[in-house]
């Protein structure tokens, strides 16, 4: 009898033991677990009350990662460009940053022109520095290097008539046409240190990503390999682009996205969204939530934003 009393109290306090070593161990876990901090919001404005002002928003997640830089209105021809961006302002990024200016061409955009009064700004990279002294768009430019030294990935939202195809198919779907396609200065930059970056490789995974989205193959995104510095390229006008110069210059992943005009306003800031929600999926940028990709979604956006307005 007195044996088993021996054993019973024995497990007995094994037993008290292991909860209480557990109760502790969860303790000090929690303790080394603390909440993560709220994703942090800032927005700084640039050349402020002039006909140039830029706002640019930085959303830094609560986990590390890394950051993607979207552009939207560098032509104020293509509404859906800035629109989209401005969409992702103020999204709840959990890891990794994201920085939007959704709207650099200010002057461009209030005259629903492509160009503002430097000329065609996504010509303006490339400019030496006499030239950038004359011209009265270049300080926009530098601003937009500047944004770019803190990104990874960098995105130049367009708009363009009809569908790219690397192969003539129609007057309006074939190579001369931009509409629908994630558009490359190369496939693989290689870097002075002997490494390469690969930008094809990218704006194909976000292709794939995209057109999973898109029931209507007719829309479907393609890469639109330019060539930009190569000897017998058909676009050496890119080499004065905002993307060639953040690959080359910055060594950065980079290239734009063109949503076709032979749709309607919010089908196009559908398919930008669509795009940059893939693009921050592939770069490894978790959110909460991304903005809606249904385009009747973005239609009453709009609707309510001209009540309100």
């Amino acid at each position: 009898m007195a044996n088993y009393r021996r054993i019973t109290a024995i497990v007995f306090f094994s037993i008290l033991a292991v909860i209480l070593f557990l109760s502790i161990r969860q303790y000090l876990f929690a303790e080394k677990r603390a909440p993560l901090p709220a994703p942090a919001y800032q927005q700084k404005t640039y050349f402020p009350q002039t006909s140039q002002e830029v706002t640019v928003h930085f959303i830094s997640g609560q986990e590390k990662g890394p950051t993607l830089l979207v552009f939207g209105g560098i032509h104020g021809d293509e509404a859906a460009g800035y629109l989209a961006a401005e969409r992702f302002t103020h999204i709840n990024i959990r890891k990794g940053n994201l920085i939007v200016a959704p709207r650099l061409n200010a002057v461009a955009i209030a005259n629903r022109k492509r160009q503002g009064p430097g000329g065609d700004m996504n010509r303006l990279f490339d400019l030496s520095e006499e030239m950038s002294r004359r011209n009265p768009d270049a300080k926009v430019a530098e601003l937009a290097k500047s944004l770019i030294q803190q990104a990874d990935y960098v995105i130049n939202l367009h708009q363009a008539y009809d569908f790219y195809a690397p192969k003539w198919i129609s007057r309006r779907r074939n190579p001369s046409k931009w509409g629908q396609s994630n558009v490359i200065d190369t496939p693989i930059y290689h870097l002075p240190n002997g490494e390469k970056l690969e930008p094809g490789r990218f704006a194909q995974a976000v292709c794939l990503r995209s057109n999973d989205r898109i029931k209507n193959r007719s829309y479907h995104f393609l890469v639109n390999d330019t060539d930009t510095g190569g000897r017998k390229s058909r676009h050496e006008e890119q080499r004065g682009s905002l993307t060639y110069y953040a690959l080359t210059k910055q060594h950065k992943i980079a290239f734009a996205v063109e949503a076709t005009k032979n749709c309607s306003l919010p089908e196009a800031i559908g398919f930008l969204t669509i795009a940059i929600n893939a693009a921050l999926e592939e770069a490894g940028i978790q959110s909460d939530a991304f903005p809606s990709e249904d385009f009747r979604m973005i239609s009453r956006e709009m609707e309510e934003k001209k009540r309100k307005s």
